[in-house]
């Protein structure tokens, strides 16, 4: 059992509504049969990306966002949160990607994460979001110079053998990085893992995807694809469950920065959505797998906030996305909440509302920044608001009622 240490105070709590009844927030009394496989994955797609790339010469990440052909506007939506927290980020362009469900954002990370103790890649801040098509039919990553706000999307692939790719399908539904890995939670129980010095130039004069008939290679238009170069899923395959059973639905990813715990969560439709931790190596960027080859999660939680969408936490206090309290079990697009606490002890309702229908968190300990992204049409924000933190040394517990010095 992780021992928690700190106690750990939301700028959100100053803005706090009238206290609502606080609820439980329980540990999994065993975590034991949560585990995830790597396989072979990172020797076999490393073969095929390997000899790919003698045809599609890589580019990094840099020359990336040197060649965006997006513009982000700085924040022009409205967010719902307090405004005393000095929400910024930004809105997607004024065209397609606020504007239609042709593609929907789903998962939020960046610089931040990758580097938590610069902030920077490549000395740019810069987001990463991912997005999928209605019918989870392909899955894209935006990446954005979050000061310049340029951007391009990029088509994720899965390397099929040395010569040809396909399009990666899900929902794109969580993604976190660390050093050059990104991790995206694509549909079920199952993380690819793709890098970001890996960024293939391809034909975009074509909407198949892979080798095509004249030789080139496209990306369903886009300019770019992007090669997976590992996988991580539940030994033995099978069907993911949620709320129960050893196969929980995976719908967000994060990093709790204060041990290098990678989080994983899932969306129930009411409470009961599993959050758990896994060991992470940060030197190599990968899950740690145990003598038996096989990834154990070291700590659970049953989520009691409706609707969980997103999940991150900071020496073992979580911030949640899901339903507000006034919204349970009410059908249509309303504003999300913020849920705040320590698990194995309880959550409660942070300030005011969220964006309509928020998405995954991010946090980033250089800039003390708490990032969050909503899927909402016309209302699309990526947006920021600061997490602070006071210590006292050997209490872990939540100080609802307190202010917190700014």
């Amino acid at each position: 059992m992780r021992f928690l240490i700190g106690f750990v105070t939301l700028l959100l709590l100053a803005l706090a509504p009238p206290a609502q009844a606080a609820a439980n927030f329980p540990r999994l009394a065993s975590v034991d049969g949560f585990r995830l496989t790597a396989g072979d994955t990172f020797a076999t797609y490393g073969s095929r990306v390997t000899a790919l790339d003698r045809q599609l010469p890589p580019r990094g990440l840099t020359a990336l966002l040197a060649d965006t052909n997006r513009k982000a506007r700085p924040l022009c939506h409205g967010t719902y949160l307090a405004a005393a927290l000095k929400p910024a980020g930004f809105c997607w362009e004024d065209a397609n990607d606020d504007k239609t469900n042709d593609w929907i954002p789903q998962g939020l990370t960046g610089s931040g994460d990758a580097d938590p103790a610069t902030g920077t890649v490549g000395g740019k801040r810069v987001v990463a979001t991912s997005w999928h098509t209605p019918g989870d039919t392909m899955v894209r990553l935006s990446f954005v110079d979050a000061t310049g706000l340029g951007y391009r999307h990029v088509l994720l692939v899965e390397p099929t053998s040395d010569t040809d790719f396909a399009v990666v399908t899900g929902h794109g539904h969580g993604i976190t990085w660390s050093g050059n890995l990104l991790y995206v939670a694509t549909t079920g129980g199952l993380i690819r893992v793709f890098d970001t010095t890996h960024f293939w130039k391809v034909d975009a004069s074509a909407g198949t995807v892979g080798r095509g008939p004249d030789g080139k290679y496209h990306a369903a238009y886009y300019d770019y694809a992007m090669p997976q170069v590992g996988a991580y899923w539940y030994p033995g395959g099978g069907a993911c469950t949620t709320a129960t059973g050893a196969r929980p639905c995976l719908s967000t990813l994060s990093f709790d920065h204060t041990d290098s715990t990678f989080v994983t969560a899932e969306h129930a439709p009411e409470s009961g959505g599993r959050i758990l931790r896994w060991p992470f190596d940060r030197a190599t960027g990968r899950l740690v797998p145990s003598a038996d080859g096989l990834v154990h999660a070291s700590e659970g939680f049953s989520s009691p906030v409706w609707g969980m969408q997103g999940a991150v936490s900071r020496g073992g206090y979580f911030v949640l996305t899901g339903v507000c309290p006034e919204y349970a079990g009410v059908a249509g697009d309303h504003p999300s909440c913020l849920h705040g606490g320590v698990g194995g002890v309880s959550t409660s309702r942070l300030a005011g509302q969220a964006p309509v229908n928020s998405q995954n968190l991010s946090y980033w300990p250089a800039t003390g920044e708490l990032w969050l992204l909503n899927e909402q049409l016309r209302e699309r924000v990526t947006v920021h608001v600061p997490w602070t933190v006071r210590a006292s040394a050997g209490r872990a517990a939540m100080d609802l009622g307190a202010r917190p010095r700014l």
